[in-house]
């Protein structure tokens, strides 16, 4: 499965282990767009999980720091321990992601940070609407796009909420 998809399922292996939390769901690119309220009902949860797509933010990019203020900002009115779960390849496009860690600690909201990706580099595949049919992304210069875990930054992020950072690989 492509990252998404394994993400996905990881997620839903995890759910019956949280069957006494509330869980939310926020999907991110170049913004982030909240998929699921913090809600107790996972049977909605699992539904928003499922329709989860690479088009579920339509802007390109990568911003983990506005992700993680939309998710502090879900959590910082909960009362007990508070956690976000953040599954990225870690490339982030200048949104400030060890800021948004600093706020989360502020907040009491702790970051476990997954990397999921390979830090040699992967091309990116679309599919093509009209065809059907796979196609690498490339820049203005006609050159192959790569998509990097970026660990050190999830490292960080995760390290500066008293959190932990775990490599999918």
């Amino acid at each position: 499965p492509n990252r998404l998809e394994r993400a996905k399922a990881e997620i839903r292996d995890m759910l019956p282990a949280l069957s006494e939390h509330r869980v939310g769901l926020l999907a991110f690119a170049g913004r982030s767009s909240v998929l699921s309220p913090l809600t107790s009902d996972h049977g909605f949860f699992r539904l928003a999980l499922d329709s989860a797509n690479v088009g579920s933010v339509n802007l390109g990019g990568t911003s983990i720091g506005d992700a993680l203020q939309k998710g502090v900002d879900l959590l910082k009115d909960q009362e007990g321990p508070k956690a976000i779960l953040l599954i990225s390849d870690g490339e982030d496009h200048d949104s400030y992601p060890l800021e948004a860690a600093e706020a989360a600690r502020h907040a009491g909201v702790s970051i476990i940070a997954v990397g999921f990706g390979s830090e040699e580099g992967t091309n990116i595949e679309v599919l093509d609407p009209s065809t059907g049919a796979k196609k690498k992304i490339v820049d203005s210069n006609g050159k192959e796009v790569l998509s990097r875990l970026d660990g050190e930054t999830l490292r960080k992020v995760a390290l500066a909420t008293n959190g932990v950072y775990i490599p999918a690989a």
